[in-house]
């Protein structure tokens, strides 16, 4: 990797002159791409704003993120640490971790009219989460589109996911960058630690990549909601109905997982077949307009005189 790679990616995806949010955890992914973009030239300092987690898991965390801003010498006042605080204990730690800083991401862009968010995650991120879902028997849908674009509109944008975490490594030492290891990341205590190194141990990075990568290849599915799906406010889409009921059953079925999949983010759970089978089913039958039907995360109903999906 070098650096006209991630010059060659900014250029193609997003103009100079906007304002960029880099989050940060003080690691070694976060720290080169924070690196890559800071020696690119490409946007105006006074457009980059840094957030940097401090998730008070260990004690020397916060002493990292002020050497961190030290021997950068970051004096920027578009710079934030947020701490999060979640309850003790092991059990869908990573994941609540997860939620909350997606949480926090959109919620600080949206008060300083960020519409692009850069994050570390790289090649065997990728095909670690691939794995995760597999073992758990996500759907094709799942398994074809792994890291979302986008967060409630806000672009995500990860130009490190083309390099493997060594490839990134070798670079931070070539320019010898400081980092700092959280040290939670070797404990088997979480799954995708565990999945991590089982991946390394039986050298399967290879092969999962290229099962990853023939899924990825499966994405007309994935805009087969759109042209029955029409977003008109904030969570409610018009439902073009005779579109859809012109589907044979199986594309029914798929059209609907493509909708909810792509707008996971603000559902409370995971979709589950028989919860798209009902969808359908209420769909499917004589819709009644003004009658009110419950469905998966929200109503069907009428607004506007259209007949629409309200997601509460």
């Amino acid at each position: 990797m070098d650096l006209l790679s991630v010059k060659n990616y900014l250029q193609n995806n997003i103009r100079a002159n906007k304002k960029i949010l880099l989050s940060i955890s003080c690691g070694l992914d976060s720290t080169v791409l924070f690196d890559l973009i800071k020696k690119s030239k490409y946007f105006n300092d006074k457009n980059i704003y840094y957030l940097i987690f401090d998730h008070q898991k260990r004690s020397e965390g916060k002493y990292e993120i002020k050497q961190f801003i030290q021997f950068y010498n970051i004096i920027n006042k578009n710079i934030s640490v947020k701490k999060l605080s979640l309850k003790n204990g092991l059990v869908g730690f990573q994941e609540k971790s997860r939620s909350i800083r997606y949480e926090f991401l959109y919620k600080y862009s949206k008060k300083r009219n960020i519409k692009d968010i850069f994050i570390g995650h790289h090649l065997d991120d990728l095909n670690e989460t691939f794995f995760m879902r597999k073992i758990q028997q996500s759907s094709t849908l799942g398994l074809s589109n792994i890291f979302s674009k986008d967060y409630k509109g806000i672009k995500l944008h990860r130009p490190l996911s083309k390099y493997s975490k060594k490839q990134i490594e070798n670079y931070a030492n070539i320019k010898k960058l400081i980092w700092f290891e959280d040290r939670s990341n070797l404990e088997l205590d979480y799954t995708r630690n565990k999945i991590r190194y089982f991946l390394s141990a039986n050298k399967l990075w290879s092969k999962i990549n290229k099962d990853r990568l023939l899924f990825s290849g499966i994405n007309i599915t994935q805009s087969l909601h759109q042209n029955i799906f029409k977003k008109i406010q904030n969570k409610i889409f018009y439902i073009d109905l005779e579109k859809f009921n012109n589907l044979n059953e199986n594309l029914k079925f798929i059209t609907a997982q493509s909708f909810y999949h792509e707008h996971r983010n603000i559902l409370k759970k995971q979709i589950r077949d028989e919860n798209i089978r009902n969808f359908i089913k209420i769909l499917t039958d004589k819709f009644h307009k003004g009658k009110e039907r419950s469905v998966f995360s929200g109503k069907i109903g009428v607004f506007n005189k259209k007949i629409c999906l309200n997601l509460t």
